[in-house]
């Protein structure tokens, strides 16, 4: 907190708002400025600018959404979070519109405020460092100008040089000249690989074509090898009688006299040139020696500016793609077509036949086919990629067959990925150049791209990194848009469950009333206290349950205590034990020594165990057992430890293909179920920071596996 600079702008009409703002950030480090006057706010914005503002909407002269306004016009990145108590549709689209990073409801929760804050700063931060980066870009594009004005110079300078188009024309150039002032009939111009280990002919003069085509001679071996890595001209007059190299190449030469330099640059060795079969039978000199080595450190020059041209050519084409694709996705209306724009540019920078898009699922641990890009691609089988097929081909990370599942080792996980692609008929054969992009984000795999070609060109590393780069902007993108999208969503079902929660109070009420009178009437009954006080208390849950109707759009929004769960899994027990009574089920619960006190909304959990044990209940109409049992634990696709509770049952189970969707709302397979328990279940536990996995055997059982933050 020391080190933070970021500077708060307070802007609420109310005075203990401010004081309350004033001291919960500046205690977080920040530097806070608090105003009660809409019109001074507007001064100080204008005239010292803010990485934050938060204000009212409803104040008296100006109201939030103006100076939310006036914010962007002084600098569009200033992250402006809105707070109400008067929420309205109308003014969330206002906000939402003009820019506005958060809308909240007074009174606001000063926890949810304090994620927003930093949310926003830490929005704020990414997009001043990308608008650098276009700076950079700007500055970089302007030095290609300027260095492409020194390559040309440097080729007016060399008049043979610069009439070579291109670095293959111009190493072939070279050759030709070397020749001609060495006065060789044999000569060739070899370059070391990318990755520093042999050296391949790119150019030559007077040698087979065959011959040109399969050289890989490693580095310190033959003549060419030797010069390449001590970095040293070298003149043999009789290879001969060289101890060094007798006899190499004496196939390939008429003449025992040769001559090897180094293409030198900044003590750095590009390749060699090599020279042979001096005209009318003549042996190499030094003065040879000289001239080629003179010609070689020129030509080196020049074939480092060539290459550094093709290199900055191919990254303004890089660059000009990127940010036409990242145009074209702010306009894209579907998933689907995001996937198939990305496809689209991709094949403007590497060769790509197909693509495959899988979503993950870490409670189920595995990848869910969603999408497939290239269905021009003939199948050996099927014809051509069908979606609907490949839906059905779900891949899990057993059937992979990994000993250490890690999705940072893209070249393993691609290879064990591409012999499950072709164990499914539904999907394209992978060919040669098949590669999975794993899709992270905030550090959590989100989505696996997979792209392949039938090319015999094999994926680079820069090129596999520009896609993973692609693929992730893509995702995060269409990810932010829906986001936005469910947040509107959210916020009108919220407004329609607020007004339905309104009408159920009442009927909640009238019961109340009524026990009371019953309790008043014949209090031969109202002595059994267990009867009338379980039925007061679920009076109160249900009446609470409405309230959180109201939140169900809003999962933050929980008031948390410390309590032992365990307390809460015997009352949700207690709760549903005239149900399993009736169905013989038996209850157990059993728990590793370790600390269950932990912070919960207790009713909201009570809810949660309420629903897993109805749920469990249902799966076993012909008795069974019900166990919970508590330890620590960790979820597969987690790096930290919770406290994990996992309720089981011995019921019929749930089938394979419905286990992704069992979380999803309205989706239910008993006739007179809502589809909202399980939903319900989810919501809950991300609301508490927690998460859940669920396994399943049909005629076995399943159990749900709740893991809570410790």
């Amino acid at each position: 907190m020391a080190g933070r600079s970021e500077k708060i702008l307070v802007i609420d009409d109310e005075a203990r708002m401010c004081e309350s703002l004033d001291e919960l950030l500046s205690n977080s480090g920040y530097s806070v400025t608090t105003t009660q006057s809409p019109a001074d706010a507007v001064d100080k914005i204008k005239t010292d600018p803010y990485d934050l503002i938060i204000t009212d909407i409803k104040m008296p002269e100006i109201s939030g959404l103006e100076i939310l306004k006036t914010a962007k016009d002084v600098d569009p990145e200033t992250i402006v979070i809105l707070m109400t108590g008067y929420a309205s549709l109308e003014s969330s689209l206002d906000a939402i519109k003009n820019g506005a990073f958060e809308y909240l409801l007074k009174p606001v929760e000063f926890s949810q405020l304090e994620i927003s804050v930093r949310r926003g700063l830490e929005v704020r931060q990414a997009n001043l460092e990308r608008k650098k980066l276009l700076d950079d870009l700007k500055a970089t594009n302007l030095n290609l100008e300027n260095r492409l004005e020194e390559i040309n110079a440097l080729y007016e300078a060399g008049r043979s040089l610069a009439h070579a188009s291109d670095l293959k024309e111009l190493l072939q150039t070279i050759v030709k000249l070397a020749a001609g002032v060495t006065e060789a009939e044999i000569g060739s111009l070899m370059l070391i690989n990318p990755t520093n280990q042999y050296l391949t002919i790119e150019a030559s003069i007077g040698l087979d074509s065959r011959l040109t085509e399969t050289v890989r001679l490693p580095l310190g071996s033959s003549i060419a090898g030797y010069v390449a890595k001590r970095g040293q001209p070298l003149v043999v007059k009789n290879v001969e009688k060289d101890k060094r190299f007798k006899r190499i190449n004496k196939e390939r030469y008429t003449s025992a006299s040769l001559l090897c330099v180094p293409l030198k640059i900044s003590n750095r060795v590009l390749g060699v040139v090599n020279m042979a079969n001096k005209k009318n039978g003549r042996v190499f000199s030094r003065y040879d020696l000289k001239l080629l080595a003179t010609f070689a450190s020129q030509a080196a020059v020049a074939i480092d500016d060539a290459r550094q041209f093709e290199d900055n050519l191919r990254k303004l084409k890089e660059f000009s793609i990127l940010f036409e694709l990242s145009r074209k996705l702010s306009t894209v209306g579907s998933v689907s077509a995001m996937r198939n724009a990305v496809f689209d540019y991709m094949k403007k920078l590497m060769p790509i036949d197909y693509a495959l898009w899988f979503e993950w699922q870490p409670i189920q641990g595995s990848l869910r086919p969603v999408g497939a890009t290239g269905t021009d691609i003939p199948l050996t089988d099927s014809g051509s990629i069908d979606l609907d097929q490949i839906k059905s081909e779900e891949i899990t990370l057993e059937n992979l067959k990994l000993g250490k599942f890690d999705f940072d080792d893209i070249k393993g996980f691609s290879l064990a990925l591409k012999e499950k692609v072709r164990e499914c008929a539904a999907y394209p054969e992978p060919g040669p150049n098949f590669t999975a992009l794993p899709v992270v984000q905030e550090g959590e795999l989100k989505h696996v791209f997979c792209i392949g070609s039938n090319a015999e060109h094999r994926y680079t590393t820069q090129e596999i990194s520009l896609a993973r780069l692609i693929i992730s902007q893509a995702s995060g993108l269409y990810e932010r848009e829906k986001a936005l999208l469910n947040a509107t969503r959210l916020l009108t079902m919220g407004n329609m469950i607020s007004e339905i929660s309104h009408d159920l109070r009442k009927p909640l009420t009238n019961i109340k009333g009524w026990i009371q009178i019953l309790g008043e009437k014949w209090p031969e009954v109202a002595d059994d206290a267990d009867f009338f006080k379980m039925v007061e208390e679920e009076i109160h849950r249900l009446n609470d349950l409405v309230k959180e109707l109201v939140d169900f759009s809003k999962p933050h929004k929980y008031e948390t205590e410390l309590r032992d769960i365990r307390s809460i899994i015997r009352r949700a027990a207690e709760l549903i034990g005239p149900e399993l009574r009736k169905k013989k089920i038996k209850f157990s619960d059993t728990y590793v020594d370790c600390n269950y006190e932990i912070a919960v909304n207790k009713n909201q959990i009570l809810e949660v165990f309420l629903n897993l044990f109805l749920n469990a209940a249902d799966a076993m109409e012909d008795g069974g057992e019900l166990t919970v049992t508590g330890k620590i634990g960790r979820p597969s696709f987690k790096s930290t430890d919770y406290l994990a509770v996992t309720i089981s049952d011995n019921g019929h189970g749930i089938k394979k293909e419905n286990l992704p969707k069992i979380f999803d709302r309205y989706y239910t397979t008993k006739e007179s179920g809502t589809g909202l328990g399980l939903a319900v279940v989810e919501r809950i536990m991300a609301a508490h920071g927690g998460t859940l996995a669920v396994e399943s055997d049909i005629g076995k059982g399943t159990d749900f596996t709740l893991y809570f933050p410790l």
